[in-house]
């Protein structure tokens, strides 16, 4: 494999964010004890390389709804010249304002990498430890409209096609400049029930793709999404849910 391939697949990681960890707050009182399990199945260049299994819900913090969020993906490629393994494990809060608080444990290729942060007196506050070597990033609020948790382009339709914002990219701690296109309302067919959803083209400085996207009570679920960065191209598709209650969630 040529070392732009290898790359690409490392950079993969942080593609895969894009496709699962979009959430909005818009929590319903009667399904705060509810919560959405989802499989996702991740191929690339025509073979499944792993899975991303995603967990979240509405939940009372402060006696705000906000959503809990987990995810775990694994991905595990091998090829004659080059092997490539990550285990992912994500954490998140979102609220009315937007993500505010963020964890990631992950090792990849052998490589340990725990990622903790939080937003305190306007900026989110981030605890950065690579095999043991620390550093802290701290990134003011205002500098940023919406995190890639936030999923900012489920409002947009006809009335709104299209729109440019700051989003702060959680999988790479910087923010970029990312362009949204509304293409299509469509109805996609999961397990014979026809799920009503948009379909969104995204694009910023290191990715671009296209997303399946619908939202409720329970967030947003990202049905299918198509897209590439740094020489790798990757497709994610919904292969199930399940929506289970748990008591005592508030």
């Amino acid at each position: 494999m040529v070392s732009g391939e290898k790359r690409g697949f490392v950079a993969l990681a942080g593609l895969i964010i894009v496709a699962v960890l979009c959430l909005a707050a818009q929590a319903s009182a009667s399904r705060e004890n509810e919560v959405r399990e989802s499989l996702y199945e991740v191929f690339s260049h025509g073979m499944k390389i792993g899975q991303v299994k995603t967990v979240c819900g509405p939940v009372v913090r402060d006696s705000k709804k906000t959503f809990h969020f987990e995810s775990s993906t694994s991905i595990d490629v091998h090829f004659l010249f080059y092997s490539y393994r990550l285990e992912k494990k994500e954490e998140a809060m979102i609220g009315g304002e937007g993500a505010y608080s963020y964890r990631r444990s992950m090792q990849e290729n052998g490589k340990l990498i725990h990622v903790s942060g939080k937003m305190e007196t306007g900026a989110f506050r981030f605890v950065i430890d690579e095999d043991g070597a620390t550093r802290t990033l701290i990134i003011p609020r205002e500098k940023y409209d919406y995190t890639t948790l936030d999923c900012p382009e489920l409002t947009m339709g006809p009335d709104e096609k299209e729109k440019i914002l700051r989003i702060l990219d959680l999988e790479n701690l910087v923010i970029v400049s990312r362009k949204y296109h509304w293409v299509k309302d469509e109805d996609l067919d999961l397990a014979g029930r026809k799920i009503h959803c948009k379909v969104i083209d995204f694009q910023d400085l290191n990715r671009k793709g296209r997303r399946w996207v619908e939202g409720d009570e329970l967030g947003v679920l990202v049905l299918r999404q198509d897209g590439s960065g740094k020489g790798v191209s990757y497709s994610s598709r919904l292969a199930s849910q399940v929506v289970k209650w748990e008591q005592g969630r508030r």
